[in-house]
């Protein structure tokens, strides 16, 4: 496995790093709060088991290589990966104030704090998109905080990269309530696309969850093309409301970029300085303290990568599981970069057909002969997919072309 920063595999991380308490779980491995031994400094450390992520591989060198590339303050830090047996060790920056999701479990925020994280969240896209990345799966769940409220963006499992001769990308990655149409739809898209996710993220941050939040993921990926635009409504400025309808247009040529969102009036006038954002923190530890809890907690907490619903086996859409980006072995063992139409393989497989069938397997977990059907169908899916590259991506357009035209 090529991995940027690897260090040799003759160095025993557990000799430099002290793991501490777990404090997340996701589709890719544990994370630990860890020290330092070298420094006494505090790191986050997630562990992956390379024998059980196979088929995760891609989308862990795919986050590393991005990571390792970036040099922001907008950005989670990444210090270096060590292999140890079938063990990768990948230590990142530690942020202990958990993530914009972790906070919103203990009440909504005030647009002041929202104004607060959006900029900085502006700030990190900004550095992104002119590093030609697309970020891809802006949301609450990947902004992570500093225990004195800093804003850094995490989770660039489904990060994209443009180039000077591929300005536009074409894959459907990210999650479906904070997906902008284009992506949806599969036609080229760009930057742009991390606007309309930052316009969702707005909403979320404002309502506790994005909009379309009661429906069904599938019903949303048909639904958002084809319907107009979300809106903020409520008890909110006229600001605000103008603010995630600049991001929310439907036609990425007239979405502001996030340098000229960084001027918007309700930015400017409603931002105030990280540190008050502390007082989101210190209201949810109160929170917790008082012993509210619910299923999360155990993956809560500041790693830059982690889902929000890692346990769980069953199709929870916003915690949607990553998909492969940029390189995908072909059956036959060759590469084949994203782009190529002819032969690849499905992106949809992953993100929509796979997480339908767990969702059934779990309601009728019960009934052995519907569940053993249920599988047998996958399985020939998997077969055709396997013999065909590319079907399965076909079948969805074609499902979701149908879907909009009534």
């Amino acid at each position: 496995m090529e991995v940027p920063g690897m260090q040799s595999s003759q160095i025993d991380p557990e000799e430099l790093f002290t793991k501490q308490d777990r404090i997340g779980k996701g589709s890719f491995g544990e994370v630990f709060k860890g020290i330092d031994n070298r420094s006494l400094s505090v790191v986050a450390i997630k562990i992956i088991d390379l024998e059980e992520a196979e088929d995760e591989i891609e989308d862990i060198q795919q986050e590393i290589t991005v990571l390792s590339q970036c040099d922001s303050p907008y950005i989670t830090k990444y210090y270096g990966s060590y292999l140890k047996g079938s063990k990768l060790w990948i230590i990142m920056e530690y942020l202990g104030g958990g993530s914009a999701l972790d906070l919103l479990r203990a009440g909504p925020f005030d647009e002041s704090q929202i104004a607060t994280m959006l900029k900085e969240i502006l700030k990190g896209l900004d550095y992104l998109h002119s590093e030609k990345k697309i970020h891809r799966d802006i949301k609450a769940a990947n902004v992570l905080l500093s225990e004195h409220g800093q804003v850094k963006l995490a989770d660039f499992g489904v990060a994209g990269q443009l180039t000077d001769t591929q300005i536009k990308r074409e894959t459907f990655v990210g999650t479906p309530f904070w997906m902008a149409p284009e992506v949806i739809q599969q036609s080229a898209y760009d930057f742009k696309a991390d606007i309309w996710s930052l316009g969702i993220t707005a909403i979320e941050l404002a309502k506790g969850e994005p909009p379309n939040s009661e429906m069904h993921p599938m019903r949303v990926l048909f639904l958002i093309p084809k319907s107009p635009p979300p809106t903020l409504t409520g008890d909110f400025s006229k600001s605000f409301k103008e603010f995630t309808e600049a991001c929310l247009n439907k036609d990425p040529a007239f979405r502001p970029t996030a340098k000229e969102l960084l001027k918007h009036k309700f930015i400017v006038k409603h931002c105030k300085k990280t540190s008050y954002l502390s007082e989101l923190i210190d209201r949810y530890r109160r929170w917790r303290e008082q012993g509210h809890s619910d299923s999360s907690d155990n993956d809560s907490d500041g790693e830059s990568s982690d889902k929000r619903d890692g346990d769980s086996p069953e199709w929870s859409f916003t915690t949607v599981r990553k998909r492969k980006t940029d390189e995908r072995p072909h059956i036959n063992g060759q590469l084949r970069r994203e782009g190529q139409t002819a032969g690849s393989p499905s992106s949809s497989l992953g993100t929509v057909i796979a997480p339908v069938f767990s969702e059934l397997k779990q309601q009728h977990k019960e009934h052995s002969e519907k569940r053993l059907a249920i599988e047998e169908l996958e399985h020939n899916i998997r077969l055709t997919e396997d013999a065909c590259p590319g079907i399965t991506d076909r079948m969805v357009t074609h499902i979701v072309a149908r879907f909009n035209a009534n």
